[in-house]
Order: structure tokens, then C-alpha cells, then sequence
């Protein structure tokens, strides 16, 4: 008898640490297949360009979608780009991805912003504007973006102002952004155009007279219905709802 508790006693003190070892190889194990389930990578090749300095640059961006079918990750196939907030514009349908957060804006809606999530995309579906973000969509009426810095996209016409003259109308699906107060660069989207302005000194706003819409791009702020409201950043945000 005194030999069979011997063994007993002995077997187990080996397996102690073998059981250890088994419990955490399971947890390991779990937790891989949690992380792979929100993280694997399914790759997407898309035609895409964008407009740096007035000039346009065309190349395959390699989309990159977790399981849930959440972009997590842009790249330019053969070729280096440095992501900001210029927005990448699809080249065979009405599709923009914006690679930074945005901040945006419904002036009707007594001016109230919100946070669009890194890899946002907009899309113009019959004359409706849809906004994507996280795997979801939502239809939304008289907005605009704003990168938080001097970027801002516009899905439908507006005016563009240079000392309270109208310098240029700007198709939907445009942009325009500042640097520093001193150089403008906008994107006209139907005449597939990009011009780099030289702005020092100058009143540079966005006009659209159907909403009563006026943004000083130099003051970050915009005003709607003789209410004047300055532009946040992003971060300081909360993010928009889309239940859909």
C-alpha cells in the first residue's frame, strides 16, 4: 500500500506542472483565435489616385478588411505614399476613403459635429450622399468634413472666395485645403482639376447661398443663419451614430 502512495505522491508532482502548462496552452490558444477573428486580413486591390501639390498620382491601393469587414489598413502597391487627410479618390465609381479621422459638420442642424473614424468612405448613391464607417452605412443631408487642420471636403457645389469675390465654383465630391495661411490647393472632382494658390493676406471663404453657408477658412469657423461657430478637431469629438 505504502508503495501505491509513493507512486501516487510522486506522479503527482509531475503532473502539477504539466497541467499548468496545459491550461495556459488553451488560453493561448483562445485568445489567438479571438485576435485572428478581429484581425485577419483579407486584402482588396482598388484603382484609386489622389492629388498632391496639383498634381494627380494614380496607383493600386491595397485595401486591407478584418473579418468583419472593417478596413483597418491602406497601402500603395509598388509605390510610397504618405497617408494624411487628402482623401483617396476611387477611380471606376463615385467612392472617396478618407484616410485620417474627419470632423463632421451639419450647419442646418445647429452646426453640430462628430467624429468620422479613420477609413470612412463616402459615396454618392442616385443623387444621395452615404457615409460608411465600421461596417455601416447611413444616408446624411447638408454636411461637410474637416480634417481639424485646413482640409475640407464638400459633397455638393459650393463657392470658393477669395476677398469676398467668387474665384471659382467647386463641383460635389471637391476639397480644399490650407496650409498655414498661406497657400490654398483645391480639387475640382467633375473637371479633374487640382490648382496650387499662392493666399497670404487674403479672406479665403466657402460659400453656399441655397443653406445661407459661410466658412472662413482662415479663422477655422463657419457661419449659418447669422450664428457664428468655430470648427473642433476630430479627437474632440464624439463619433457619429450609424445604426444601419
Amino acid at each position: 500500500m505504502k508503495k501505491v502512495i509513493d507512486f501516487c505522491r510522486q506522479r503527482y508532482k509531475m503532473l502539477i506542472p504539466i497541467m499548468v502548462v496545459f491550461v495556459l496552452l488553451i488560453t493561448v490558444y483562445f485568445l489567438y483565435r479571438e485576435y485572428k477573428y478581429d484581425n485577419y486580413k483579407n486584402k482588396k486591390e482598388e484603382s484609386v489616385y489622389q492629388y498632391f501639390g496639383g498634381i494627380k498620382n494614380e496607383y493600386t491601393a491595397v485595401v486591407t478588411y478584418n473579418l468583419k469587414n472593417v478596413i483597418v489598413d491602406v497601402n500603395a502597391k509598388n509605390k510610397k505614399i504618405e497617408y494624411d487627410s487628402t482623401p483617396i479618390y476611387y477611380k471606376n465609381n463615385n467612392k472617396i476613403m478618407f484616410p485620417s479621422e474627419m470632423n463632421i459638420v451639419f450647419p442646418l442642424k445647429d452646426g453640430s459635429q462628430f467624429r468620422l473614424y479613420k477609413y470612412s468612405l463616402y459615396e454618392k448613391v442616385d443623387d444621395t450622399d452615404m457615409i460608411s464607417m465600421n461596417n455601416k452605412s447611413g444616408y446624411y443631408y447638408h454636411f461637410f468634413l474637416f480634417d481639424g487642420k485646413g482640409l475640407y471636403f464638400f459633397p455638393n457645389e459650393v463657392s470658393l472666395m477669395i476677398d469676398g469675390k467668387e474665384y471659382k465654383k467647386l463641383s460635389p465630391m471637391s476639397y480644399v485645403s490650407m496650409v498655414g495661411g498661406y497657400t490654398l490647393t483645391y480639387y475640382d472632382k467633375d473637371k479633374d482639376i487640382s490648382e496650387v494658390l499662392e493666399i497670404e493676406g487674403k479672406k479665403v471663404s466657402i460659400e453656399k447661398e441655397e443653406i445661407n453657408l459661410s466658412i472662413n477658412l482662415n479663422e477655422r469657423k463657419f457661419m449659418v443663419f447669422n450664428k457664428s461657430i468655430l470648427l473642433f478637431t476630430p479627437n474632440n469629438l464624439n463619433s457619429l451614430s450609424i445604426d444601419k
